[in-house]
């Protein structure tokens, strides 16, 4: 689970709900006595133990957090009905809380009802909507509906997380889901926060979890299932940093248009156009060529920036398709971005990477190195040819860079080797 900062902090005259003083008001038919009896309640400072907060928000037994209580250092000695006693208490504490973890906005600025500092107040927030990254992935490309949450029982087998945290995921992500779709034109990220008091950091986290479902990006295909929710939650940031409109809201309207437009000229200009894509190839052949060290035996330079002997050998055209393979990849790179508007480009659009180019630099045995090595010096001759060729070149420059350096990132992040003879079984996706 995320470990966001909180301290345990104690709570002084607790005002709940006040019951109704009706009955110290006289009816017509009554008289006013000489003296009356009032009962007062006298409460004591009332505790919030970061600790129980924690195992209540994971779904833990009442027995499981006697145990753990018991066996903090402080705790040598007490009786184990007087923990379990305390710990009721607190569990009672966390229910009438949880009312308000569901609110966190109304928590925050409705002060009489616990009287907390606002540090306290979102450090309570910030641990409620936590998740645990196994639990989330599972939520990933799923429709967040009553037929997911019967699935949370054999979730909880599969992750080894509880039944009762991992309802707490599904609600929130379905709560803030539900905010996402009643608001349009505002950027996601700062309606999270906003709404729910979030850290910045956690608000991201759950933009881009759905942005991959409100679009139906797919992360269940098996090339796909040997990957973790960091590597998902990396390709989304990409797919909305470089593919989406700077006013993202996140959802499939805001896909760049412009730049899907730009793209389909760029695939014909540089990649269907023979001239162009020969010149192109030729100059990427230099560069590439020219950072080999002058002399290997003495060289400093990092291993990350001199080419491996299979790019040039593939950019020499050693190797039997060495340009229509350049080929096939460049227009994948320059496809996926122009047809992108569709929803089911954007839904396959991981696996088209991992399928069609990453698999296809690690076929022909290149690095992710040289995979980067290549998308850099194709962006740098390119901007050449395109502004030779293109009447207004600069936002046809800003697209070339956005369509390939996304295509790279996403390459990279998503590279592995070719498979080994057991590859079936390293592409069962861990549950832990």
């Amino acid at each position: 689970m995320h470990n966001f900062a909180s301290a345990s902090f104690q709570l002084s005259n607790l005002r709940l709900p006040h019951p109704s003083l009706d009955f110290l008001r006289f009816n017509r038919h009554e008289e006013q006595a000489d003296d009356a009896n009032f009962t007062a309640i006298v409460s004591t400072p009332v505790v919030v133990d970061n600790m129980v907060f924690s195992e209540y928000i994971l779904g833990r037994p009442v027995h499981e957090v006697v145990a753990r209580m018991r066996s903090e250092p402080d705790m040598v000695g007490v009786q184990e009905s007087a923990v379990a006693e305390y710990v009721r208490g607190q569990l009672h504490l966390m229910q009438y809380l949880e009312y308000y973890m569901c609110r966190p906005r109304y928590f925050l600025e409705q002060r009489h009802l616990l009287p907390l500092c606002d540090e306290a107040r979102m450090g309570l927030v910030e641990q409620y909507y936590a998740f645990d990254e196994s639990v989330m992935l599972e939520f990933l490309g799923r429709k967040l509906n009553s037929r997911t949450r019967t699935y949370l029982p054999e979730l909880a087998t599969k992750t080894g997380i509880p039944v009762a945290s991992c309802k707490r995921q599904f609600e929130n992500i379905r709560r803030i889901a539900k905010q996402a779709e009643d608001e349009e034109g505002v950027p996601l990220v700062n309606e999270i926060m906003d709404r729910f008091a979030l850290s910045e950091p956690l608000a991201t986290h759950y933009a881009h979890i759905l942005f991959l479902n409100i679009n139906r990006v797919d992360t269940t295909k098996r090339c796909l299932s040997h990957f973790k929710f960091a590597d998902f939650d990396f390709c989304a940031s990409i797919l909305i940093q470089y593919w989406t409109t700077t006013t993202s809201t996140m959802t499939l309207d805001d896909i760049d248009q412009p730049l899907t437009q730009y793209a389909q000229q760029l695939k014909g200009l540089l990649v269907e156009n023979k001239a162009n894509f020969d010149s192109l190839c030729t100059s990427v052949r230099l560069h590439v060529s020219s950072l080999l060290p002058k002399t290997p035996s003495g060289s400093s330079a990092s291993t990350s920036t001199i080419p491996s002997s299979a790019l040039l050998a593939l950019l020499e055209n050693r190797t039997v398709r060495g340009s229509t393979q350049i080929r096939a990849i460049l227009r994948v790179s320059f496809s996926i971005v122009a047809d992108i508007g569709a929803s089911s480009t954007l839904r396959n659009a991981l696996g088209i990477i991992v399928e069609k180019i990453v698999d296809s630099f690690a076929s022909m045995g290149l690095r992710s190195e040289d995979m980067e090595l290549f998308y850099d010096s194709v962006i740098l001759h390119s901007i050449g040819i395109v502004t030779e060729q293109i009447l207004d070149p600069a936002p046809a420059i800003e697209a070339l860079s956005r369509t390939l350096t996304g295509t790279k990132l996403l390459g990279r992040r998503l590279f592995r080797q070719k498979s080994s003879i057991f590859g079936p079984l390293n592409k069962i996706r861990p549950t832990q």
